[in-house]
């Protein structure tokens, strides 16, 4: 009797079939955020509710569900999303400019302003998302992730400081980038929260850069001095 031919073996499936599922995916979550996002400007945070998402998404109440089981796991997504954001942007902005040839010809407090707008813009006056949601993930935030956003903000800024040398930027000791990205991100949620009308003004963008200047700069002339005789050392001559 011959033998039983043998049963062809499945072939495994790729990662490229699953893909566009992935691919496709991502789109309906942004789809969702962007519905979220238009209810919250139009109608407040009471009008937004997942019935009213998913309506306006152009999906059924199930599919949102099978992302965010509540509306409150909708804002923590998109928060975490804002944030992710806010942190590439500055990883991007701060990367590219180690990259640069010039980098030490440029002036030292544009460098620190641009990065002041970027934390600005993603923690307080919106890029991408509005004022009312920033507003909203702050009220619903979690802790542990503000403090992690918090510290890779610290960590990303201590790499740029310790790969340039700036003729007008000192590198930060760790308790002065401490306190620096905390005072900065407490401000803007504070700004934020009591929906100050300081937000969006170009003096609330200085003050900030003034902050951040005051611990960043090096000192010159008789500040140089007085700094060195704090430490113990001979004046500058």
């Amino acid at each position: 009797m011959p033998s039983a031919k043998p049963a062809n073996k499945p072939e495994p499936r790729s990662h490229a079939r699953r893909q566009p599922t992935q691919a496709r995916s991502q789109q309906t979550i942004q789809t969702l955020f962007k519905a979220a996002a238009q209810i919250l400007d139009k109608e407040g945070e009471a009008g937004l509710s997942t019935n009213k998402v998913a309506a306006a998404a152009g999906f059924s109440i199930g599919t949102l569900y099978q992302y965010f089981p509540s509306k409150e796991v909708l804002i923590q997504a998109m928060a975490a999303r804002g944030q992710a954001l806010v942190l590439e942007e500055l990883s991007q902005y701060l990367s590219a400019l180690e990259t640069r040839e010039d980098v030490q010809a440029l002036d030292g407090r544009d460098l620190l302003a641009q990065a002041i707008r970027i934390l600005l813009r993603g923690f307080a006056t919106g890029k991408g998302f509005s004022q009312s949601l920033i507003r909203l993930c702050w009220t619903l935030e979690q802790p542990d992730e503000t403090a992690s956003a918090v510290r890779q903000v610290s960590e990303r800024l201590a790499m740029f400081f310790e790969r340039i040398q700036h003729p007008q930027l000192q590198r930060p000791s760790t308790a002065q980038l401490f306190v620096l990205t905390r005072s900065v991100i407490g401000t803007l949620r504070s700004a934020s929260l009591e929906k100050s009308p300081l937000l969006g003004s170009p003096a609330f963008e200085e003050a900030l850069l003034q902050m951040a200047w005051a611990v960043l700069a090096k000192p010159t002339g008789a500040d140089a001095q007085a700094a060195g005789l704090a430490l113990g050392k001979r004046p500058i001559t």
